[in-house]
């Protein structure tokens, strides 16, 4: 993993920018300020940049971001680093911004969980959808001892399956990809979902239902796993049942749950910004409620928002630049460039 080290402690230091959180949209704004021309600073949260990219799936393999036919999450986090570093944009990691307040000068202050206050001239929330946890099965009971060794929420390595017996259950985009990616490393691999059709990406569906009908993978739709059994200390078994009551017994001793996460957007929740569907609402400039405060990626809300890394990287680019003319009051702001172009002072005659 690439290596930052937090700025300086003098966290009065005025910045054009400060960006709350530092996931792929993040890291993304970060290098448009410095394309164009404003200094910034990332605070982030956890104790590493990439978001859920990094501290969830770090070898998930991407396909949907343009320029890259294929790859891993990690990689991807570490390509957009290595473009935004040649700006040198600040980095704060283990705090988390508890409230921000802005100023009659119009200027921002954000404090975070350890009592440091920084300071900008506008705010830009990249938050991803904030305190994430994974969605669990309640049917299965108390399984917290199993969790990290037999039942996983996300992949971190893909040694933790390799030769064993997997089932993954969800039909989303992380179900799907993991299963082709685990299809070649496990023992055998089965995909549970409770719905009669996957709702990922078409093409890797179709991949699923074409290992299936080569006999490479089971696939078990319309059913949930029901119960489990355990042998010394260690998933052994699984019980299924499917909605019109027929049941099934898989050996297993590997369970990825991959059905999502729960967002909790935490101290953004009581900040008086217009909220719908647990994200912050902006209109066509990125701009929240507030004057000066934008906001991206998943936490940004509109009309037919599509939540995928490649819209957060343009919302990023759309935030950062339109927020030049708060920042940078009486220049005019070229859309279509990467310049601003300074507006001519006239000359007393």
């Amino acid at each position: 993993m690439f290596d930052i080290h937090n700025e300086s402690t003098d966290h009065q230091d005025m910045r054009d920018l400060t960006i709350i959180g530092g996931g792929p949209t993040g890291i993304f704004a970060a290098f448009q300020c410095g394309m164009n021309h404003i200094s910034c600073r990332i605070v982030e949260s956890m104790s590493q940049l990439g978001g859920q990219l990094a501290a969830l799936y770090p070898e998930k393999h991407i396909y949907d971001v343009a320029g890259f036919p294929e790859v891993p999450a990690i990689n991807l986090v570490e390509s957009l680093w290595k473009q935004a570093e040649r700006y040198n944009p600040d980095v704060v990691l283990g705090e988390t911004v508890t409230k921000y307040t802005k100023r009659e000068d119009g200027t921002f202050e954000t404090r975070t969980s350890t009592g440091a206050v920084y300071r900008s001239r506008a705010l830009l929330i990249a938050a991803g959808l904030g305190a994430f946890e994974p969605r669990t099965l309640p049917q299965l009971g108390d399984i917290g001892h199993l969790e990290g060794s037999s039942v996983f929420y996300s992949v971190k390595s893909v040694n933790d399956f390799r030769g064993h017996k997997v089932v993954i259950v969800g039909g989303g985009d992380s179900a799907l990809d993991w299963t082709v990616g685990l299809m070649n490393v496990a023992e055998s691999v089965t995909v549970v979902h409770r719905a009669h059709e996957f709702h990922g990406h078409g093409k890797t569906a179709n991949e699923v239902l074409e290992a299936r009908e080569a006999g490479r993978l089971k696939v078990f739709m319309d059913t949930e796993v029901r119960s489990i059994e355990e042998q010394d200390g260690t998933l052994s078994r699984l019980h299924l049942r499917s909605r019109s009551g027929s049941e099934t017994t898989l050996d297993a001793d590997r369970l990825l749950i991959l059905i999502g996460f729960k967002s909790n957007l935490g101290p953004l929740a009581g900040w008086d910004l217009e909220l719908c569907e647990n994200a912050l609402v902006v209109d066509t400039h990125m701009k929240t409620s507030v004057d000066g405060l934008y906001a991206a990626g998943d936490i940004a809300h509109y009309p037919g928002k599509l939540k995928v890394i490649q819209t957060g990287l343009s919302e990023a680019t759309m935030a950062v630049r339109h927020s030049l003319s708060y920042i940078k009051p009486g220049q005019k702001v070229r859309t279509g460039f990467t310049t601003v172009k300074p507006v001519k002072e006239n000359k007393a005659q």
